[in-house]
């Protein structure tokens, strides 16, 4: 077993050898360091395969959290937030604001957010030049402040675990969003001494902390999101915005992490249409424990996948009458196949087997050049073909 220290080290080593590539292409900054260890605020950096796609930096005390977000998509923004903590270490009010990585406003957005925590329900103050507006949501349990990007704010949930000796609870997240209309549940269980397993929207997220509740890491590779978090050196995060907010001027901004498409065809009498999210590669090798570790995959990202046709056509030599549907991949041990479900327009984590229509086998080819995004390609000719990576699947498409 490695030394905790040494871990750490080499986390935050590899940690900065992904942040170099994204800030290369920026002005030459110096972001000065300090050595694991030395003290000061926590800094957590985001990777998804070998991008980073933000970094967060905090500190925490046992009445107050305070920390700053920085996020590359889809364009550079910079988050802050603080949280008062009171007894039993809970929530009591927090406050947020957002701006661009150059700190300028973001047009159409309100200058901050205030929020307070009742036992059983929670206030939102939206701060805007001409006044403020206030509303009340209900909310009941143990309240956790959520932002989006965020895993810092997880160390509130594991240090009111250790402060009052339980091993687990279900707490109602709390977005720190204007347009929040109510709490889901975030069931988190320690795990030993210094790990915890956070069920996000029904998936493990793993994180490893100091035995205190200081996050080390976070593995969301069992989750729909696929990051890794590392706890690294404090930098200057307000001089890494502005670089990153630079890169966005000169090069374009990052955009949203998987971007939306639509392949079209006219097969025979039908138009076929398929409307799909395109994940980028990042360094990850994809097809490892199914895609992206799911055996059955949305085929794309975000939204499941969606074809329509207006006139019957056949799949893999099965039927499929005109309409609307979703696809998805499934992995068996003796290679893959593309499921056609009945339900369509739903987020791509919602699949109900009862409503498959047909299950049809692809063929499964090397390329030679990786695919950076994923891609779907309908041939005319009657071929629908998905390729991402160095992998090519395919499934005979015709009129009948």
């Amino acid at each position: 077993m490695l030394d905790a220290s040494l871990r750490f080290r080499r986390a935050a080593a590899a940690a900065f050898v992904a942040l170099a590539p994204l800030v290369a292409c920026a002005p030459a900054v110096s972001v000065p360091v300090a050595a694991p260890g030395a003290g000061g605020p926590t800094t957590l950096l985001v990777r998804l395969g070998a991008d980073t796609i933000g970094v967060e930096q905090y500190t925490r005390t046992p009445t107050r959290m305070e920390g700053v977000l920085v996020q590359r998509s889809p364009f550079t923004t910079i988050a802050r937030y603080n949280v008062d903590i009171g007894a039993s270490q809970t929530p009591v009010r927090a406050e947020y604001s957002l701006r661009r990585g150059d700190g300028t406003m973001i047009t159409g957005q309100m200058q901050s957010l205030s929020v307070r925590f009742t036992p059983d329900s929670v206030t939102f103050i939206g701060h805007r030049s001409n006044g403020d507006t206030t509303r009340a949501t209900a909310a009941s349990g143990e309240v956790l402040p959520y932002l989006n990007g965020s895993y810092g704010l997880f160390e509130l949930a594991i240090a009111r675990l250790l402060a009052a000796g339980r091993d687990s609870a279900t707490f109602a997240i709390v977005p720190l969003s204007w347009g929040a209309r109510g709490t889901s549940p975030l069931p988190v269980k320690l795990i030993g001494r210094d790990s915890a397993r956070i069920t996000w929207f029904g998936y493990p997220l793993y994180a490893r902390h100091d035995g205190r509740g200081n996050l080390l890491w976070v593995d969301g590779s069992l989750t729909t999101v696929k990051v890794r978090v590392d706890r690294v050196p404090a930098m200057q995060i307000d001089t890494l915005s502005h670089e990153w907010s630079a890169r966005d001027q000169a090069t374009g901004i990052a955009g949203p992490a998987s971007t939306r498409d639509t392949a079209r065809a006219t097969i025979g009498n039908a138009n076929v249409w398929v409307d799909y999210g395109r994940p980028a590669l990042r360094g990850r090798n994809v097809w490892v424990n199914g895609v992206l570790g799911d055996t059955i995959w949305r085929t794309g990202a975000n939204a499941a996948t969606q074809l329509r046709t207006d006139a019957d056509i056949s799949i893999g030599g099965t039927r499929v009458p005109a309409g609307i549907y979703s696809l998805w991949t499934h992995v068996t041990p003796s290679g893959y196949e593309l499921i056609v479900n009945k339900q369509a327009g739903q987020w791509g984590t919602e699949y109900h087997a009862d409503r498959d229509l047909v299950r049809v086998p692809l063929r499964a080819s090397d390329v030679t050049v990786p695919v950076e995004r994923f891609t779907i390609v309908l041939e005319p000719r009657g071929m629908l073909t998905m390729g991402w990576g160095t992998k090519q699947l395919s499934v005979p498409i015709s009129a009948r």
